[in-house]
């Protein structure tokens, strides 16, 4: 493999592949009637053990949402690390059932797979702890145009190390591209971060953005905070939950609401179906704004269902 920046300009085909570079982990549910306060005890009841992780969840949610219709197969890709272990073999499989191409995801020796442990309330409500393993064990010596050679668009987040998501977007640009930049959890990513187009936060990860002590709590502060998000990115979007997302680019501020659930049963991996549906959308030559639409009605199908990846069935074949 060419190393990243080697060679000259690359030609490359019209592609609608999805390449997610990220987490995988494998989720641990417990159920509980309500969230514990702090050091407060609670009986749990075991709920269930599936795919998880930010790159897995949104590589699955681009796949069911049908990147590259007509050829499903393998026009999802994802690239990270999972230990040599059962969790590891366990994502993987689930990963290949619902058509995500594992081939770029390497099993190392000698550490454990990622995993995240999720307290969900029967509201709907959940605390999530993530213990990185192979996660953080992922580099940058992993990537190399390759990677990306036939890529339409790229998605990136916070759960892995922020010199694998500069070097990727380097990468991205020098190739053209598009870049999805979902940075959750917030990390610094220097001048790359200009590249993402868009850049996909939350409330509070919009404020941790922006200067210290900045606060944003609804549409009214993030309409408000819109010039300085501007700034940050070739476009931005900042998504409020039930209230739908803002969608900042250039020349316009759009908030795109979202359509109210039938029911709300989990609200775990809501965002991350949000960013893998937009790129897949993006992928497929779909304008940003109906992208963002058709985004964050997968979202808010989603919460009708348990679990992360598990939950995208409730948007599959739903979103023409």
């Amino acid at each position: 493999m060419e190393a990243i920046g080697s060679g000259g300009p690359v030609e490359r085909a019209v592609s609608q592949r999805v390449v997610v570079i990220g987490s995988i982990n494998v989720d641990e549910v417990v159920g509980v009637a309500e969230l514990p306060a702090p050091g407060e005890t609670v009986l749990g009841r075991e709920r269930a053990t599936g795919l998880g992780g930010k790159g897995a969840n949104q590589a699955v949610a681009a796949a069911v949402a049908g990147a590259g219709a007509g050829d499903s197969g393998g026009r999802v890709a994802l690239v990270g690390a999972v230990g040599a272990d059962e969790r590891g073999a366990m994502a993987l499989e689930q990963l290949a059932e619902y058509g995500v191409d594992t081939s770029m995801v390497a099993r190392l020796d000698g550490i454990a797979s990622g995993r995240a442990l999720v307290i969900l309330s029967d509201a709907g409500e959940n605390e999530i702890i993530v213990i990185g393993g192979a996660n953080q064990a992922f580099d940058a010596g992993a990537l190399s145009r390759d990677t990306l050679c036939d890529a339409a668009v790229m998605v990136v987040q916070g759960e892995v190390a922020p010199s694998v998501n500069r070097a990727a977007l380097r990468l991205a640009a020098e190739l053209g591209v598009r870049a999805v930049v979902n940075l959750a959890p917030v990390q610094d990513l220097g001048e790359e971060l200009a590249h993402a187009d868009p850049l996909v936060v939350n409330e509070i990860e919009a404020a941790q953005l922006l200067e210290a002590g900045a606060e944003l709590t609804g549409l009214q502060d993030v309409t408000d905070a819109a010039p300085r998000l501007r700034s940050l990115a070739r476009s931005v979007l900042v998504t409020l939950g039930a209230s739908g997302a803002v969608l900042i680019t250039a020349d316009a501020i759009d908030h795109v609401c979202a359509p109210r659930p039938d029911r709300v049963r989990d609200t775990t991996g809501a965002g991350d179906a949000l960013v893998g549906v937009l790129a897949a959308a993006l992928a497929q030559g779909f304008e940003v704004r109906a992208a963002v639409e058709r985004a964050v009605r997968a979202a808010s199908l989603s919460v009708t269902e348990v679990g992360a990846a598990a939950s995208y069935r409730a948007f599959r074949g739903r979103l023409r």
